[in-house]
């Protein structure tokens, strides 16, 4: 794919005035506790039966003496037993989460880990060579693939992202900051990845694509921690059919486990299903498509002399998902939408975009004959 986990302690907080008056009572509390070999009374038991016993003790002085005239008992502190029984908010993201996380996850890591290296060994020959780096560039006409690579990166890295961030949400105990998970142990996946390519004398390590993995992985945390996004937007791979094509235009010469670049488009689908006023109208079937693609950079296409050229696309799209899982009068799959395998063909959709399901206009910003 050369261009997710993790799982607090209440504390009572009292007034300066209050720690004062109740020094005495906490101290003979916790020699209760130290006392008490099994644990049976805690400290608010203990504090409780202290202060029973003096109100006991100064009760029968009273009787012993003048009886006082009645008086009412004043009111216990308000503010103090209201401070005393708030709960304090659990701690949002701590080591032990992140290994909870990691935990429930772990099926899913050593399968993205057995991917990678498959990858890694069939199409990057890692291990080819001593530790090069090399300095790629971006989307300008003299880089390699004319930025498909970095946005390669950036995309394999939310899609892992992504992924372990439903897992952990599904199977940890706290899934709490799941999408930070998911982002750090995607970006440490490609990070490695990465690395290894240093080892590779065709790729080389490249610090644009450590960059590249960080803005794939911030996507997905943001896709998952704002309200509503995830079912609004969708970043998707498009593999595009020979037709899509020039002549000659092939996988043939660099065949692997991945679409080469030239035969690959990236897409941004905003999704009329994720609105509240589209939900129950025909819209929630469509989408609205924004595309990129480069072309002319690679081995074949210069050998054809096929000019550089980069494009932006727009266009309007069918939401499969909806149609198979959404809800509606139309029959399809919606029973099902909660199990294992209708997760994974949602996840497939919102990552690939299927060719013939939305109709493009393009616009060459970038046209550069050889």
């Amino acid at each position: 794919m050369h261009g997710m986990s993790a799982r607090g302690m209440n504390t009572s907080t009292l007034k300066p005035d209050a720690k004062r008056n109740l020094r005495p009572f906490a101290i003979i509390a916790c020699l209760s506790v130290l006392a008490d070999p099994l644990g049976a009374r805690g400290p608010t038991g203990a504090l409780a039966q202290t202060t029973e016993t003096l109100e006991g003790a100064r009760a029968k002085k009273i009787h012993k003496g003048r009886s006082p005239a009645p008086r009412a008992a004043p009111p216990p502190p308000a503010s103090t037993r209201a401070e005393a029984s708030a709960p304090v908010p659990p701690t949002f993201y701590s080591l032990s989460t992140l290994g909870d996380h990691l935990y429930s996850v772990r099926w899913e890591l050593a399968a993205v880990g057995a991917g990678l290296v498959a990858i890694g060994l069939r199409d990057w020959d890692w291990g080819g060579s001593e530790f090069q780096f090399i300095e790629e560039g971006w989307f300008a006409k003299n880089t390699p693939h004319g930025g498909m690579d970095k946005i390669g990166h950036a995309f394999s890295t939310y899609v892992i992202a992504d992924i372990l961030t439903d897992r952990i949400r599904a199977n940890a105990s706290n899934p709490a900051g799941a999408p930070i998970t998911g982002a750090l142990v995607a970006f440490g996946i490609m990070g490695l990845g990465e690395t290894l390519d240093g080892f590779t004398g065709k790729h080389r390590f490249s610090r644009e694509d450590i960059v590249a993995n960080g803005i794939g992985a911030a996507f997905a945390i943001l896709r998952n921690s704002v309200p509503g996004l995830r079912e609004k937007l969708d970043w998707r791979l498009m593999y595009t059919p020979a037709s899509f094509e020039r002549p000659g235009i092939t996988a043939s010469e660099e065949a692997g486990l991945l679409p080469p670049y030239q035969r690959q488009r990236y897409i941004m689908a905003l999704k009329g299903s994720g609105f509240e006023t589209l939900k129950n109208t025909p819209l929630r079937y469509a989408e609205l498509h924004v595309g990129f693609d480069a072309r002319g950079f690679e081995l074949d296409e210069r050998r054809l002399g096929y000019p550089i050229e980069r494009t932006l696309y727009v266009g309007v799209g069918l939401n499969l998902n909806e149609v198979l899982f959404g809800a509606g009068s139309a029959p399809n799959f919606r029973k099902y939408k909660n199990t294992l395998p209708a997760w994974a063909v949602q996840k497939t959709f919102e990552y690939l975009q299927v060719p013939y399901t939305a109709a493009y206009a393009g616009h060459r910003f970038s046209r550069i004959r050889r």
